[in-house]
């Protein structure tokens, strides 16, 4: 017959698993962040390349629109910095996520000890 969890541990292991997807969800943004720096990046260098007099245009929807080097290249260096102040925000929420997940195993491992045994003598 099997064993019904304690609430305690219950609530331990819904506290694991969301702070799992949490996780999950703060390693998809920066993947998403970091892809992003490293277009920026490649488009910085592609624009570096060129001469200060180099026709650039932008992507405005269905329209590309003339737009002066030193400019696009300001923006882009812009939210490249933007880009990177968010990463550093994500790395540090998957930090805190990731010690709070280990918290959590940890108390779920000292359970399953004193469970183990407690329990095994009946096998």
């Amino acid at each position: 017959m099997a064993q019904k969890l304690p609430p305690e541990v219950e609530q331990l292991i819904i506290k694991y698993q969301q702070l799992e997807s949490q996780l999950a969800s703060v390693l998809t943004q920066k993947s998403v962040v970091l892809s992003q720096i490293r277009e920026i990046e490649r488009t910085l260098n592609i624009l570096q390349s060129l001469g200060d007099d180099a026709i650039v245009y932008r992507n405005t929807g269905f329209v590309l629109v003339k737009v002066d080097k030193g400019t696009i290249v300001k923006e882009l260096e812009e939210k490249k910095e933007e880009l990177q102040i968010r990463l550093s925000s994500l790395e540090r929420m998957e930090s805190l996520l990731r010690k709070q997940l280990d918290d959590v195993k940890n108390q779920l491992s000292k359970y399953r000890t004193t469970v183990t045994a407690g329990g095994s003598a009946g096998g």
